[in-house]
């Protein structure tokens, strides 16, 4: 019989042993806070020191031709301090041996029309510093030709509206909180389910095989109430761990945004606010809730076969892997939440999450996603309602994992052991 009192002093009790744990508390609550974003920002660091290692090096460039826009050219090149002009007999052959960066030939094209050029950049794909060669000398070349074409046109007498004809612009609508919104929306939703999943592992371990290897198991399922309730309070233990991860490792990345993006972004970094609409923040709760209540029941139920820490760890981690490798995916832009999206579990929860970040709804899909993850943390609380009639399970007298319990206990329907308090 289910007491809402009982399960209140049990899930105190299993609220303060947690606090009480290293582990857990570091795994819950400081992890999300500090751990992660510091670990974005040196990621971001270091990505920028690459580059700007990259981008420090002198590019050593040939260039070949015989027409008077060689030297020309030649001259634009030499004012660039990241390119060194050099000479080779063979510059094609050094290119692939790594002595020069890049072949720059210019020739005429007479066939085409009179006093028009080519240009053949000749790199290796395969090495960063050629490729790095081509982009510099790319940009110039296209600057040398914008000032060719203006200085041809003047020399006949044509404005550039004239011979310029076909114009092309670009116009960004998107504003500062706009786009920094839809950066949260793409890095956020990842880290959730990662610290969802980190913060369900640990107390979900804790409160099953935890108490098996500390040797309190037996003494809990003796307790003066109904062992659903201490099943309960532990399962909403858990999920509590879960939801604070979550929502604190959120929170941490919205104050800490900018500093961990700043590396990378430079002065543009001023130029976007990081900020959630507060309308959707009720609902951004909501899935935090629904997803901790699904990951927590998914893991409890694993752990529970375990004996020891360890075990437990190793059942959990297949698990974990599922829920986080299709969420990597949704990092790609432009992916849309439709309505299939919204069927699978997890994904459904980032999507919703990611657009209500950007302070988009689509009420449809997020209507089908919170029936499909109640309906998914049903299916896990039966499978739990149905381990808790076998008493080798709860004892950890049971000797397999979850597969063979499915293959022997529910497919072929044997008939439990033992009773329940």
């Amino acid at each position: 019989m289910i007491r809402i009192s009982d399960i209140r002093i049990l899930y105190i009790r299993e609220i303060r042993s947690a606090l009480r744990e290293r582990n857990i508390v570091f795994n819950t609550i400081l992890m999300p806070v500090f751990l992660y974003p510091m670990l974005l920002w040196i990621g971001y660091t270091g990505i920028t020191f690459v580059f700007g290692q990259t981008e420090g090096f002198i590019s050593k460039v040939v260039v070949n031709g015989d027409v008077a826009v060689s030297g020309a050219f030649e001259s634009m090149l030499r004012e660039d301090d990241q390119i060194s002009l050099v000479s080779a007999a063979e510059p094609v052959a050094d290119v692939r041996e790594g002595d020069v960066d890049l072949v720059v030939t210019i020739t005429a094209s007479p066939q085409t029309l009179e006093d028009n050029f080519h240009v053949l950049l000749t790199f290796d794909q395969s090495k960063d510093r050629s490729v790095t060669a081509r982009t510099r000398v790319e940009a110039l070349l296209d600057e040398f030709r914008a000032l060719y074409m203006q200085r041809e046109a003047e020399r006949l007498g044509l404005t550039m509206a004239a011979y310029q004809q076909f114009w092309v612009e670009t116009k960004n609508m998107a504003t500062d909180q706009q786009m920094g919104r839809f950066i949260l929306g793409l890095l956020i939703p990842m880290m959730l389910v990662v610290m969802v999943g980190v913060g369900s592992m640990y107390a979900a371990i804790d409160a099953t095989a935890g108490e098996r290897e500390k040797s309190t198991w037996e003494t809990i399922m003796t307790a003066a109430t109904d062992r659903t309730n201490i099943v309960v309070a532990k399962y909403l233990y858990v999920a509590s761990m879960a939801t604070i991860a979550g929502l604190l490792n959120f929170t941490a990345m919205l104050v800490s945004m900018k500093s961990i993006l700043a590396p990378l972004l430079g002065d543009r970094i001023d130029m976007m606010s990081f900020s959630v609409p507060w309308m959707s923040l009720p609902l951004i709760i909501l899935v935090t809730v629904l997803l901790a209540l699904f990951i927590a029941a998914g893991m409890m139920i694993l752990a529970s076969f375990a004996r020891t820490f360890k075990e437990a760890q190793s059942m959990i981690s297949p698990f974990y892997m599922l829920i986080i490798l299709p969420v990597m995916f949704l990092q790609i832009p432009g992916i849309e939440f439709t309505l299939p999206m919204a069927l699978i579990p997890v994904v459904n929860v980032c999507m919703v999450f990611r657009e209500a970040v950007m302070g988009e709804y689509q009420w449809p899909q997020i209507a089908l996603t919170v029936v499909v993850e109640i309906g998914s943390v049903g299916l896990c609380l039966w499978i739990a309602a149905t381990i808790l009639r076998y008493e080798d399970v709860l004892t950890g007298t049971f000797d397999g994992n979850m597969m063979k319990f499915l293959k022997e206990r529910v497919l072929t329907r044997r008939a439990p052991t033992g009773g329940s308090r």
